[in-house]
């Protein structure tokens, strides 16, 4: 229930952490940061219940054939519960006031075999479309995650393992200086720790209410289309052996099934970005006055051998 709370609330205070960003026509309009919503559950409910047996998890653990599986539909009817139970938590009826999304529109045929032209704008009020979602107790909205360690505790034994070079940390994990990785990114094969500078190390009260402090990895390369991907980010990780989604060390997840990466029309992939409220994060964490936090990114499949990712760094979302 801790997860489901940071997918909702904490890392998705704001709409395009929610939602993800702005997609537009064209190829330069190409969105590079799902939201958190679109990694999980959507992006796991889809691996999850896709075949293992089947070369391309088929059928919801592929992009092509998810719409043959009759869980698709429960799956996306749950989606956009959450979508109003994220609009009543955050007080956010209409997230995103772009024209260009509002009349966004798609094609269907009716009950009548008509061909009908639907709006966005025309499906974000359930009320007038007839239908409503039972009111149920959101027991997760309680579930606002601890700390594994003590943040003083991990405070002084990410300080000793800086002093000490990085040596006091797990075989096999990356730990390197800066937060920007290059062009040509830095492989997930191991885990990845690193540094990263906060631009705004002291915030006043009203700073924080009226922008969120966002976690941004970027440049994220999937180097095969076909690939499973999924990694974690933590944040002040002490022991990346004891923790998991559970705990308030854990930032978010970016997790892509088969077949999903995005090309551009000379056939290279399109590099995505993952973008994380950290705020309340790192009030949990002790660490909202300090100079730097340490980024832990944590891969989940043997598949991010073939992931690279540019670099870590810190944004400021109104």
């Amino acid at each position: 229930m801790a997860f489901i709370y940071n997918q909702v609330v904490s890392s998705a205070k704001k709409a395009e952490l929610f939602m993800g960003c702005p997609l537009y026509p064209g190829e330069e309009g190409f969105c590079d940061g799902p939201g958190t919503v679109e990694f999980a559950p959507h992006n796991t409910v889809h691996k999850w219940v896709g075949s293992e047996k089947r070369v391309a998890r088929e059928n919801m653990g592929a992009f092509y054939s998810a719409g043959w599986d009759p869980s698709f539909f429960a799956h996306h009817g749950n989606l956009d519960r959450l979508f109003e139970v994220w609009r009543e938590v955050h007080n956010n009826f209409l997230p995103i006031k772009d024209p260009v999304w509002l009349n966004s529109y798609f094609l269907f045929h009716d009950e009548n075999s008509k061909m009908v032209r639907i709006k966005v704008s025309d499906v974000l009020n359930i009320t007038k479309l007839g239908y409503a979602y039972q009111k149920i107790d959101l027991l997760w909205l309680n579930k606002r995650p601890k700390p594994s360690v003590e943040p003083s505790t991990a405070k002084k034994l990410l300080k000793l393992r800086e002093i000490n070079g990085g040596k006091l940390k797990l075989a096999g994990n990356q730990h390197v200086q800066s937060a920007d990785f290059g062009g040509n990114g830095r492989s997930l094969e191991n885990p990845i720790t690193v540094k990263v500078y906060r631009p705004k190390a002291i915030r006043t009260k009203e700073e924080k209410e009226e922008e969120e402090e966002i976690l941004v990895v970027y440049g994220i390369d999937v180097d095969q289309v076909t690939l499973d991907v999924k990694f974690d980010v933590f944040v002040n990780l002490v022991d990346e052996s004891k923790v998991g989604p559970g705990f308030r060390e854990f930032a978010g997840t970016f997790i892509r099934p088969l077949g999903m990466n995005k090309k551009m029309s000379n056939g290279r992939s399109k590099k995505s970005n993952l973008k994380l409220g950290i705020s309340e994060l790192l009030e949990d964490l002790e660490a909202d006055e300090d100079e730097s936090i340490w980024v832990t990114l944590l891969p989940q499949a043997n598949s991010c051998i073939n992931v690279t990712v540019e670099g870590v760094r810190i944004e400021y979302m109104r």
